[in-house]
């Protein structure tokens, strides 16, 4: 399986960034390719799409493509990684809070559903920008720090599908209650 290849890739567990999603234009997959290629350091990235072949053909030895895997195999690849890495701007970003229920702290750039699901050097960091220099400068900054696990995890936990629920159905009770 994948994730099998993956540790023969000269991984040592937890030394590894990772992106999962679909690899399109505006997720920004090439920021991550070109940051990378300068720092040398191994990134992992999970999907398919339109920019494959063209990312394929820009990344260095250091940058390893697993395509789409078994759910059993991205639970592995998710917990064995460093850091999670968000360079989209995304309505909301599941991805990020499926690294954090891992363990997994998030670099992800300063917008949209990432101001939401990641708690500032608590469960990941920002970069304000879309570019490699800024991508560079998040990345040693997040060198420095130590994140929580449980933390991490229970930050995840907030947007369960369980909690979803209660708090809806509570809503409703309180706005049924005042009508």
């Amino acid at each position: 399986n994948k994730f099998q290849e993956l540790k023969s890739y000269k991984q040592v567990i937890k030394n590894y960034y990772l992106y999962v999603g679909r690899l399109v234009n505006y997720k920004k997959v090439d920021l991550l390719v070109d940051t990378f290629n300068e720092l040398g350091l191994p990134l992992v990235i999970v999907g398919s799409g339109s920019e494959e072949s063209k990312l394929k053909l820009k990344a260095k030895k250091n940058i390893k493509f697993l395509g789409n895997i078994k759910d059993e195999e991205l639970i592995g690849v998710y917990s064995n990684s460093k850091a999670f890495l968000m360079p989209q701007d995304e309505d909301f970003g599941i991805t990020a809070v499926e690294a954090q229920s891992f363990g997994v702290p998030v670099i992800a750039f300063k917008s949209g559903g990432a101001l939401d699901t990641v708690v500032n050097n608590k469960t990941g960091i920002f970069f304000d920008e879309q570019t490699v220099t800024s991508l560079k400068e998040a990345i040693a900054k997040f060198d420095t720090m130590r994140f929580n696990d449980g933390y991490l995890r229970n930050n995840a936990k907030r947007f369960d599908k369980e909690v979803f629920k209660k708090r809806f159905i509570n809503l409703l009770k309180n706005k049924i209650w005042f009508l």
